[in-house]
């Protein structure tokens, strides 16, 4: 069981860095199907793990100097609120509705990151900085924007309990114009913020496996690290193909 569980943290944390995602999407569904424990267990225990891994893997992203820290600041703290609705959420929601609809919202997101082009960003925009009165009003859409953004990853990562970095990703890239690189470290950096809130939850609750948390975090440490000097190597567009699969995978796994 243990060694399961540590190939298990080791393969979703390197993946999960890769992609700019916390591994839980990988964890949760292996939980849920071979351990007997409940989906709240199975989504606390997902988020505790994708903490440690946001974490853990924050450090190379910081010395590689990829991480937007004021655009992940902000979308980090905009998260906090939605991860305490999505905590209240699990308990009180349909939730096979609930994945029904957000299946097919992740189907779609895959089959758009396939078919679509990545842009290839060298520099990222600097619009927070300019002070035109045209900025000025581009800059207070684009917050009101990140906030938004910020609550609905925080809902859904805390609901399901595998982040939200490989929805964040894409919206950092097409909405936000970061390059591919950039913006997958930022939403690594943003992940440690809201996760941290989000495990207040479960952890009160009790919805956490510390004994699966420990045998699989001894991978996820390894492989955090692992998945950053990856990454480094990698195209935006090959980041984008992997991220691609690991949605649509997700909403397939919602779907049964």
């Amino acid at each position: 069981m243990f060694i399961l569980l540590i190939v298990l943290g080791f393969l979703a944390s390197a993946y999960g860095i890769i992609v700019g995602a916390g591994g839980g999407f990988i964890l949760v569904p292996m939980l849920l199907l071979f351990y007997n424990i409940s989906p709240q267990m199975a989504a606390g225990t997902g988020l505790a793990i994708v903490f440690l891994n946001s974490v853990s893997g924050l450090y190379p992203y910081l010395k590689q100097q990829r991480v937007q820290l004021y655009e992940g600041t902000f979308l980090g703290l905009a998260a906090i609120p939605g991860t305490l609705l999505g905590n209240w959420l699990v308990n009180v929601v349909n939730e096979q509705t609930f994945y029904y609809a957000f299946s097919v919202l992740l189907v779609g997101l895959g089959l758009f990151l396939s078919i679509k082009k990545t842009p290839e960003i060298s520099m990222d925009t600097e619009e927070f900085q300019q002070e035109t009165a045209a900025a000025k009003e581009q800059k207070s859409r684009k917050i009101w924007l990140t906030l938004a953004v910020g609550i609905m990853i925080g809902v859904v990562s805390s609901f399901f309990g595998i982040g939200g970095g490989w929805l964040l990703v894409p919206i950092l890239v097409y909405l936000f114009q970061l390059n591919m690189h950039k913006a997958t470290a930022t939403s690594i950096y943003a992940l440690s913020i809201y996760s941290l809130v989000g495990l207040a939850a479960p952890i009160i609750r009790e919805d956490i496996d510390w004994e699966i948390l420990l045998w699989s975090g001894i991978g996820v440490l390894i492989g955090s690290q692992v998945g950053a000097l990856i990454s480094k190597r990698l195209t935006a567009s090959t980041i984008t193909r992997m991220l691609a699969v690991i949605v649509i995978l997700i909403g397939i796994t919602l779907l049964v």
